[in-house]
C-alpha cells in the first residue's frame, strides 16, 4: 500500500486514526497497530506476512535468551545475539541475494561443466531491507546493554511492523521508541497531530509534484535508446538526481508526519544532503538511520579508525561496498558504494577538514554525487559507461546551428523538445536552488494560526485532487 494511495489517504488511514485516539487501552491500541501494519504490508502480497513474522518471532525468542543470559552466561547471550544476525542475514540474502550470488559465481567461474545453474524464480519481497535490519538491531542492541528488553510480543511486533516506517525507514531502533511504545498516549495532543499532518503534507506535495515531475524526465533518458551527448547526459543525470532526492525526503517527512498523527516520534532520515560541505557531511545528511546503522554495527566493529590510517581506508571501503550491495543485488549498487568508499577515503587522506573550508568544494561534492547516481540507476554497465563519458565531454557536446531547435530565440539542441523543452531547464535551476535554500519538513515550524490551518488544508486537499495515478517511492525496491 502506497501512502500516496486513495486507499490509504480516504480509507486505511482514517479508520486506523479514529480507532487509535478512541481506544484507551494500550493492548488494544498496539493490538490495532500491529493488525492495520500488517493489512498494510500484505495489501502488497499477503504471502510475505509470514516472512515477516518469522522474523519477528526469530528475534523475539533470541531477544528473551539473550536478556536470560546476559548477567549470568555471557556467552551464551553472545550466541544468541548471533542466531538473531545469522538468522535475518539467511533470510534477507537468499529473497534478495540468491540469484545475483549463483550469476555471479557461474560468470566467475565455468561451473556448469560441473553441474547446471540452479535458477530460482524468487519474489523480492517488498522492505525485507529495512525490517530486517530493524528487527536484528534489537538483539544486538540488547546484548551491547543499549536497549531494554520488550514488556511482550506484542510490543515488539508493533515496534517492527510499525507501518508508518515499515517499507522505506527510517530504520527505528528499539531505543528510540520503547518507551514511546510503552506509554502511548491516552488523549490525542492536538499540537503533535497537526505537526504530523504538515510533515505528511510537505512530503505529499514533494512526492506528487517535484519527485514524480523529474521520473519522467529520468525514466525517459535512463529507459530511452537515442544518442545523447554532454547536455543530454547531464538532463538526464539531474532528473534522477533530483527526482531520489525529493522522492526520499517525501517518503522521509511522510513517515515522520503519520507517526507523530498517533503520538510517535521518528529519527529524522533526511537532512538536505545537497547542502552537504563534504562528502562525510553528505552521509549525516542523506538516508541518516542507515548510515548510524553501517557506522554501529559495522564500521566501528571493524575496527573504525582506532587500528591506523590504512586499515581506517579499508574499514570505510568495506563499509560503503556493503552499504551498496544493501540497496540491490546488483554490481551497479556495488560501484555506487565502492564509489563513495573512495570519496570519503581520498577526502579523509586530504583533510576533510581543509577542504570543507574551500568554498566551491560543496560543488564537486554535489558534483561527483551525481556521477555515482549514473551507477545507482542505470540498468547495464554499457548505459552507465556511455553516460559517464558525456557528461565528462568525452563524447562532444550538442551542436547548437540553426537547424535546431530554438526556444525564446535562443539556438537549443533539438534534443531538448524530447526532454520537456523550457520545462526540464527551468525545473533543474529552480529545484537545485530549492535544495540549497528551501528547507526540510523539520525545520518548518507548525503556526497555531487559523489563516495556516487553512493554508495547509488548502495544500492537502490540492494534493489530493492528484492523487489518481500513484507511483511508488524509489527505496520501496530496495
Amino acid at each position: 500500500m502506497l501512502f500516496n494511495s486513495i486507499i490509504f489517504l480516504i480509507i486505511f488511514l482514517p479508520t486506523f486514526l479514529i480507532l487509535w485516539h478512541k481506544i484507551p487501552n494500550v493492548k488494544v491500541k498496539l493490538s490495532i497497530l500491529t493488525v492495520f501494519s500488517f493489512v498494510f504490508y500484505g495489501y502488497w502480497d499477503y504471502r510475505f506476512v509470514g516472512l515477516m513474522v518469522l522474523s519477528i518471532i526469530i528475534d523475539y525468542l533470541c531477544g528473551e535468551q539473550i536478556a536470560k543470559h546476559l548477567n549470568t552466561e555471557k556467552s551464551n547471550a553472545k550466541r544468541w545475539m548471533y542466531v538473531s544476525v545469522f538468522a535475518n542475514l539467511i533470510i534477507l540474502g537468499f529473497f534478495k541475494y540468491f540469484n545475483f550470488f549463483v550469476d555471479s559465481l557461474y560468470s566467475v567461474f565455468p561451473l556448469e561443466e560441473i553441474v547446471s545453474k540452479p535458477t530460482m524464480e524468487i519474489i523480492l519481497p517488498v522492505g525485507i531491507s529495512f525490517y530486517t535490519f530493524q528487527s536484528m538491531s534489537y538483539s544486538i542492541d540488547l546484548y551491547r546493554g543499549q536497549a531494554k528488553k520488550v514488556k511482550s510480543f506484542l510490543h515488539f511486533s508493533a515496534y517492527v511492523s510499525m507501518f508508518p516506517q515499515l517499507i522505506a525507514g527510517p530504520i527505528v531502533r528499539y531505543s528510540d521508541v520503547s518507551e514511546q511504545i510503552a506509554n502511548v498516549k491516552h488523549k490525542l495532543n492536538s499540537k503533535q497531530f497537526m505537526e504530523g499532518i504538515q510533515y505528511f503534507t510537505i512530503g505529499l506535495f514533494r512526492k506528487l509534484f517535484i519527485a514524480d515531475f523529474f521520473a519522467t524526465y529520468a525514466e525517459l533518458f535512463f529507459n530511452g535508446t537515442y544518442e545523447f551527448q554532454f547536455i543530454g547526459a547531464w538532463l538526464g543525470i539531474l532528473a534522477y538526481a533530483f527526482q531520489i532526492y525529493f522522492d526520499f525526503s517525501a517518503y522521509s517527512e511522510m513517515a515522520i508526519g503519520l507517526g507523530k498523527m498517533f503520538g510517535f516520534d521518528f529519527p529524522i532520515n533526511f537532512n538536505s544532503p545537497y547542502k552537504a560541505k563534504s562528502f562525510s557531511d553528505f552521509w549525516l545528511r542523506w538516508h541518516i538511520t542507515l548510515s548510524r546503522f553501517l557506522r554501529d554495527y559495522l564500521y566501528i566493529p571493524l575496527g573504525g579508525n582506532k587500528k591506523g590510517k590504512a586499515r581506517t581506508y579499508i574499514n570505510l571501503s568495506l563499509t560503503m561496498l556493503i552499504g551498496g550491495l544493501w540497496h540491490g543485488a546488483s554490481w551497479m549498487f556495488v560501484i555506487w558504494g565502492a564509489l563513495h568508499g573512495a570519496y570519503l577515503s581520498i577526502e579523509r587522506l586530504i583533510s576533510r577538514e581543509r577542504l570543507s573550508r574551500i568554498r566551491i568544494y560543496k560543488y564537486f561534492v554535489f558534483f561527483f554525487v551525481c556521477i555515482a547516481w549514473i551507477f545507482f540507476r542505470a540498468d547495464s554497465m554499457d548505459f552507465a559507461v556511455k553516460t559517464l563519458r558525456s557528461a565528462l565531454l568525452l563524447e562532444g557536446i550538442e551542436s547548437f546551428d540553426s537547424a535546431n531547435y530554438s526556444i525564446l530565440g535562443v539556438s537549443v539542441p533539438s534534443f531538448v523538445r524530447t526532454y520537456g523543452g523550457m520545462k526540464l531547464l527551468i525545473g533543474v535551476f529552480f529545484v537545485y536552488l530549492m535544495t540549497q535554500y528551501v528547507p526540510n519538513a523539520s525545520k518548518i515550524k507548525f503556526r497555531n494560526k487559523t489563516w495556516y490551518v487553512i493554508l495547509l488544508a488548502l495544500v492537502l486537499f490540492y494534493c489530493l485532487l492528484h492523487v489518481y495515478k500513484p507511483s511508488p517511492f524509489l527505496y520501496f525496491k530496495f
